[in-house]
């Protein structure tokens, strides 16, 4: 497996990241018959729970076991295969193993010596798909288009700066606050007279507005700085909410939540960490406001709901945004000529031999990331009904 180390003295963490030649090397595998094993692993924190993602990865590979005698696979072809489901699912089993981040992609080929793993910081759906090549759409789509976040730690006195993207994460310069009290009531100017206990506390709620619109500045300055998806405050919960209070309206608009972290001990590690479950959480607020938006799209054309009109438009490339509601599956048709996906083999009237596809699902993800389009999968229950298992948003009508 071949992955490469980023380290940084004191402020970077220590990330498995995918190698510029690893995905030049994938990019050119290419073999004659669809025998190239592309898995994709969601781990966030409800997958890992009692390994929930063996499950997921299990079913698949089961589905794609039954599958495989129609492929027309020669035997030492699907035997090969079979080595190949065997390897992946014995590094799975091993959690310890496993990379520390919200998701992965493995690519194995036993005809090409081919066994490669690379963290991912977001994966939309645990899937696995065979192939003549592997399937790097997701995985190249997620690292180019992972945004920028901007995280804040503060507390009274002083805050450390970190930018965080889907593979570094980068300590900025920190900002303090002078100190400039004394003792308790008391000053350092000398035999002069203390402050009195009322002045004193006023002026240690003054020098914490102080920094906290420090903070709000410095954090204003670093968002206009480079294109940025948002930003993550972290530290106590007073420290926090009092900062929240501070951040002028563009700037709260764009927050994408906050996290418990000491500023004073928190690792790299711990500020990525944090980061990637802020950011998930968002995600998945993020829900409600995406069905809202398909809601109004249907009603002005600008949308649409349904497996066949969705599967019609992703074919015309007017998808920007494909909506999946989260355990959808079936079996589909890809047509040999066009290469578009169907519902049902009359759908591929003068295009050629349908080709029977296990799972349409994974394939309309796989198309989605080639065209660059957003996925978003829902998995509050309620939001998922209004879906009707495929929707999406659109570029043109």
């Amino acid at each position: 497996m071949t992955t490469l180390e980023v380290e940084a003295p004191e402020t970077a963490a220590t990330i498995a990241l995918p190698a510029p030649e690893l995905l030049d090397r994938l990019e050119r595998v290419k073999t004659d018959r669809p025998v190239v094993v592309s898995l994709y692993v969601r781990l966030d924190v409800q997958d890992r729970i009692r390994t929930r993602y063996r499950i997921a990865v299990r079913d698949a590979i089961r589905q794609l076991t039954e599958s495989v005698g129609h492929e027309g696979l020669p035997h030492a072809e699907r035997e090969a295969l079979h080595r190949d489901l065997a390897r992946v699912q014995s590094y799975l089993d091993a959690p310890a193993g496993l990379p520390h981040s919200h998701g992965l992609a493995l690519f194995a080929c036993e005809a090409e010596d081919l066994f490669e793993v690379v963290a991912l910081p977001r994966v939309v759906r645990t899937r696995l798909l065979l192939g003549t090549r592997p399937r790097l759409a997701e995985a190249l789509a997620t690292l180019e288009g992972f945004g920028r976040m901007v995280i804040a730690l503060v507390d009274r006195t002083h805050s450390r700066f970190f930018v965080v993207t889907a593979s570094d994460v980068h300590e900025l310069s920190a900002l303090t606050l002078p100190f400039t009290r004394g003792g308790k009531y008391h000053s350092d100017r000398a035999d002069a007279p203390g402050w009195g206990e009322h002045d004193f506390h006023n002026r240690i709620r003054e020098e914490r507005h102080r920094h906290a619109a420090a903070v709000a500045h410095q954090l204003t300055t670093l968002v206009r700085e480079q294109p940025c998806q948002g930003i993550v405050l972290a530290g106590a919960a007073r420290t926090v909410v009092e900062q929240r209070r501070f951040l002028p309206r563009d700037l709260a608009g764009r927050l994408l939540g906050t996290a418990r972290l000491n500023p004073t001990s928190a690792t790299a590690d711990d500020v990525r960490r944090a980061a990637f479950e802020v950011r998930a959480s968002w995600e998945k607020a993020h829900e409600a406001a995406v069905v809202a938006e398909l809601e109004e799209g249907m009603a002005t054309g600008w949308a649409v709901i349904g497996a066949k009109p969705t599967l019609r438009a992703l074919n015309r490339g007017q998808v920007r945004l494909l909506i999946v509601a989260a355990g959808v599956s079936g079996a589909g048709y890809r047509c040999v000529v066009s290469g578009r996906l169907a519902l049902s083999a009359a759908d591929c009237r003068d295009e050629g031999e349908p080709e029977p596809v296990p799972d349409l699902v994974s394939e309309a993800l796989d198309e989605a990331f080639r065209q660059h389009a957003d996925v978003e999968i829902i998995d509050d229950p309620e939001l998922k009904e209004r879906v009707d298992g495929l929707a999406g948003l659109l570029r043109f009508r």
